[in-house]
């Protein structure tokens, strides 16, 4: 058997092909025994429910397992496990629960009487084979607890995740959340839809599509453990959608938020007085959403098929200044469509067909005091669409199950600026965008148009995932296995409209301009991946131990770039064809081992301990690559000059470029050798990816039959950071350290600026001589770390009794170090985690609008809670739903900009310790009533939710910039965003 064993590990390796493994089924194992305790070999047990029946014979050792199970509930008749032998009766186990990523522990007892039949429910919700955190929502849950039905709010509703917004009532569900989970960032993130990893390679960490909430027959969230399909230390999101059975069955649903039903609109006292600066705050102008579902056999027990559609209307208000005579508006609309065909081609072998495709049309994205609807986006889809499916699982034997699978996404979508003509397409753009962006230094608004972006960005997936069973002695083997392929491209263009982006510094009649002159950025090029992982489970008593390897190859390359020339400034900026041979490519392989283990206490095993040591890396995307400044792909460029606008037409000319003054700032090419093909980044022979080593113990009890309470320390060591190491000369290695700065200045608040306290931070400067950086290294950052020490205290109650119950409370501190080694420029530079430079500070994630008087969202909370529940109101068939989430208020992270006038350009200076200042913690509490009236099997249920009970309108943001060239910023520490009203949601859900 160790022989076979090692062959089959050898044979992996060699096709060593896989794309991340999303588990999409649950399993059952269960043991039959006599009534003194001794197993039962040879009985024949039969488990019937969703989809065919299915037979298990127990081994030697009374053991029998069905394995790879759709999601749902087995029961007597219609779903029931049934244990068989002669002159020892029928044991029937009715309630038998299935969940994705779960295995559920049966176990029997064959006690001969006169009807030969015992009936037990309810399987034990503790799963010694799981060695992790993370959770499983169901049905249920998904149907009565009162949330924005998107996937995001549920990863909110699991410990440890953070996200940037809150959805009151779906006025988020139009835009994806960014997302923190246990110190890993959001660009480690993986979705999963079906068992094909969905994740946008590009936006690294985001889903390539949007969801029907409708469809989804469970959720699990998977935060950390031993799992080795998993890669990242991310959060995995794994949906699963319905499937047809042998029962017709199907719904149809209606829901409806007006924003009439909205609670009263309060503006902080601060806003109004003396200046009022908020002339209306976000709204719900009105949310619908319809769709129905059905499924059915086509062929009994053989062949099922089932379908869904959903329309999704998102209709927004977005604040804006008082002097505003229109409303903004934010308006989405989400189309999507599902079906899926599972056939049971012979009792040994199952497939799968599945199709999914959504549709995004937004009109108005980005609508806020700072964008005012002609800079706003129009978003829609772009090239092919659709994301396909084919799977099949064949039973070798009770020992060997294999699933092989092929699925292809197709991503893409477009945002062209209004532009003054409700401009959708790249061409009226083009036709209309006649002047150049325009952005007030002092306010931070852009004017006249914006940026457009256009691309397609296709998946491939192909794999082949294994479990085979097996004996040493007395203890059981669970041998895991699995390998394939996926790739990600990117095909695409971004350009400013007359390739310009000018900065008003509004310094009176002469039009002082600084003007950033661009080459557009057309993008192409390719991800791939491969890896393969085994993983072992063995089980001995009341011992559980998993034992995982996992191999991951991830590759990035380019082909051909064309980098247009810029008309006003050609000498700058020509036109370059980069060959794509030249271009830098990235190989990463690694190893990621993973080891852990469970140990029921007594006799009853109603208590579990757990510990392991997990090893993670880092997903390889744009998030490392880039398309943007400095990126792998050099097309993306652009100089900066003062300029005057004589004619002030929002358009520089040559003549109007003041050449005199020098180069302001520049990114992507050497301005020395402007027609050079040699990118201005390379990337570093020794470059890692990013790792994440993790400890967790926890314990777990089983109060009641159905509830259970647990307890999760999670230790996790961050290491290997990209980031861009600038060198003097191009391959030499000569690098720039501090020892090549000096201090400029240190900074005082101005009178009258108390936001940042009292502070005095000194800001650092380029010694005279030392040359502005020009290339750089993609490297691992040495010298820097983080960590994130967490505990997780939970409760989940499934229902019973008439109730159910899901809660946690998590408490985590995510910090970094920093050696003086890894420090170039010492100023307390505002960073996308921070403050880069700033040993033992806290570490954020910043997402949104993180420059100009908006301030952004910066992810990172000491404490968090969440807490939903269902209870099922007797006689009157009602379900009463609630969900209740707070956190600690992110922190407020003020920036007094600095430019030393040296050419190195404005810095973004941090003036307090992160965590010093922080925003009012916010919370939600939202209700769900709802009836149900049947009538021979068709039921209506009319169903009203309340989100956000007591109206609280919590400070989600602030301006957080100081100064305004030299001078106190008039808008500093201004209310930038609040959290939406009260509000109401009516429904309707017609089941049959």
């Amino acid at each position: 058997m160790r022989s076979r064993t090692l062959v089959l590990f050898i044979t992996l390796l060699w096709f060593a092909v896989t794309a991340l493994a999303q588990t999409q089924s649950g399993n059952i194992f269960g043991t039959v025994t006599a009534p003194d305790g001794g197993i039962l070999p040879g009985v024949t047990v039969t488990l019937s429910g969703v989809g065919a029946p299915q037979t298990a014979v127990t081994d030697s050792q009374g053991h029998f397992r069905f394995i790879s199970l759709s999601p749902g509930t087995y029961e007597l008749n219609a779903d029931e496990l049934n244990a068989e032998l002669a002159d020892y009766g029928v044991a029937t186990r009715r309630g038998v629960a299935v969940n994705i990523g779960r295995n559920t522990e049966v176990g029997m007892t064959l006690n001969p009487t006169l009807e030969k039949t015992i009936t037990v429910t309810a399987a034990p919700l503790i799963d010694a084979r799981r060695i992790g955190t993370g959770g499983t929502v169901d049905k249920i849950e998904l149907e009565q607890v009162p949330t924005a039905r998107d996937p995001w709010v549920i990863l909110q509703q699991i410990g440890g995740v953070l996200m940037d917004r809150n959805n009151i009532g779906g006025s988020e569900s139009g835009q994806q959340s960014s997302i923190v989970s246990k110190g890993a960032n959001g660009d480690q993130t993986t979705f999963s839809v079906d068992g094909v990893n969905t994740t946008d390679m590009v936006a690294t960490g985001g889903s390539a599509d949007y969801f029907d909430f409708g469809s989804f027959e469970e959720i699990q969230v998977t935060t950390g453990g031993t799992d080795p399909r998993v890669q990242t230390p991310g959060a995995q999101l794994n949906i699963v959608t319905k499937r047809g059975t042998n029962d017709f069955n199907g719904s149809a649903r209606y829901y409806l938020t007006p924003g009439g039903t909205q609670g009263r609109r309060k503006i902080p006292e601060e806003a109004l007085a003396p200046v009022r600066y908020i002339g209306k705050t976000n709204e719900i102008d009105e949310v619908t959403e319809w769709g129905f579902e059905a499924g059915g056999p086509v062929i009994h027990d053989r062949l099922w098929l089932w379908a869904a559609y959903a329309d999704n209307d998102i209709n927004l208000f977005t604040a804006q200044p008082p002097a505003a005579t229109v409303r903004f508006s934010d308006r989405t609309q989400l189309e999507t469509l599902n079906a899926k065909l599972n056939a049971q081609l012979t009792r040994a072998n199952s497939a799968t067909l599945f199709y999914y495709d959504n549709s995004k049309v937004k009109a108005g994205r980005n609508a806020s005091p700072q964008f005012p609807p002609e800079t706003t986006w129009n978003q829609s889809d772009f090239g092919p669409a659709g994301t396909y499916k084919i799977e099949d699982t064949h039973i070798f034997s009770a020992n060997l199950y294999l699933t092989g699978l092929y699925s292809k996404v197709n991503g893409g979508f477009q945002l062209q600026p209004n532009s003054g003509a409700n401009c959708t397409t790249f061409d009226c753009v083009t036709q209309n965008a006649t002047k150049a962006t325009r952005v007030e230094i002092g306010s931070g608004t852009a004017h006249n148009t914006y940026l457009s972006v256009q691309g397609v960005r296709p998946q491939e997936q192909t794999r082949l995932d294994g479990s085979t069973f097996f004996s040493t002695g007395s203890v059981n083997h669970e041998l895991k296995f699995g390998f394939g392929y996926r790739s990600a491209g990117a095909d695409g263009l971004s350009v400013w409209p007359q390739n310009q982006l000018i900065y008003d510094f509004g310094d009176g009649p002469d039009g002082l301009r600084l003007t950033y002159f661009f080459s557009a950025a057309p993008y192409k090029y390719e991800y791939e991946y491969q890896d393969v992982y085994v993983g072992d489970t063995l089980l001995a008593g009341n011992l559980t131990v998993q034992g995982g390897l996992r191999f991951d190859r991830q590759h990035a390359s380019a082909s051909d770039q064309v980098s247009p020339a810029n008309a006003v400034v050609a000498e700058y900026l020509p036109q370059v064809t980069y060959p794509g041979n030249e271009i830098p490519t990235l190989n990463w392989d690694s190893i990621s081992p993973r080891i852990g283990l469970t140990y029921a206490l007594g006799q009853n095993k109603k208590t579990l301990v757990r510990a392991a040591y997990n090893r993670y890396v880092g997903q390889l995307g744009a998030n490392a690559t880039g398309y943007s400044p400095g990126g792998m792909v050099p097309g993306y460029k652009y100089i900066g000059f003062y300029s005057i606008d004589a004619d002030h037409n929002d358009l520089i000319s040559r003549e109007e470029v003041l050449f005199d003054y020098g180069v302001v700032g520049f990114t992507g090419f050497d301005p020395s050798d402007p027609t050079s093909t040699i990118n201005t980044r390379r990337i570093a022979d020794d470059l890692k990816p990013q790792s994440t080593d993790e400890l967790i113990l926890g314990i777990e009890r089983e109060v009641l039959t159905d509830l259970v309470v647990s307890a999760n320390v999670t230790h996790r060591l961050f290491d290997n950071f990209l980031f861009n190491r600038a060198e003097k000369t191009r391959g030499a290695g000569d690098w720039y350290t501090s020892d090549d700065y000096e201090v400029a200045t240190i900074l005082p608040p101005p009178a009258g600026v108390t936001e940042g306290g009292d502070y005095a931070v000194p800001v650092y400067q380029l010694k005279a001589g030392v040359a502005l950086p020009t290339f750089s290294v993609l490297s691992n950052r040495d010298g820097y770390t983080q960590t994130y020490d967490g505990l997780e205290l939970g409760a989940v109650k499934r229902m019973s009794h008439r109730w159910m119950m899901r809660g946690n409370i998590s408490i985590g501190d995510w910090r970094q170090q920093v050696d003086a080694s890894a420090i170039v420029d010492p100023t307390a530079l505002r960073g996308n985690n921070g403050c880069a430079t700033c040993d033992d500070a806290q570490v954020v994630q910043g997402t949104g609008v993180q420059s100009g008087p908006k301030g952004g969202v910066w992810i990172n909370s000491n404490w968090s809670m969440n807490a939903s529940a269902v209870y099922q109101l007797p006689l009157l068939e009602a379900n009463l739903g609630a969900n209740f989430n707070i956190r600690q208020g992110y922190p407020v992270l003020y920036v007094h900009p600095f430019n030393p006038g040296n050419g190195e350009g404005t810095k973004n200076v941090l003036v307090n310790d992160i965590g010093d200042t922080r925003l009012p913690n916010p919370y939600s509490l939202d209700l769900r009533l709802a009836k149900d009236f049947r009538f021979r099997g068709i039921g209506l249920e009319l169903g009203i939710d309340a989100f956000n009970v007591t109206n609280e309108q919590t400070i989600l943001q602030r301006n957080a910039t100081l100064i305004t060239r030299g001078a106190a910023n008039s808008t500093r520490g201004r209310i930038s965003e609040l959290q939406n009203p009260r509000v109401l949601r009516f429904g309707a859900r017609f089941v049959f």
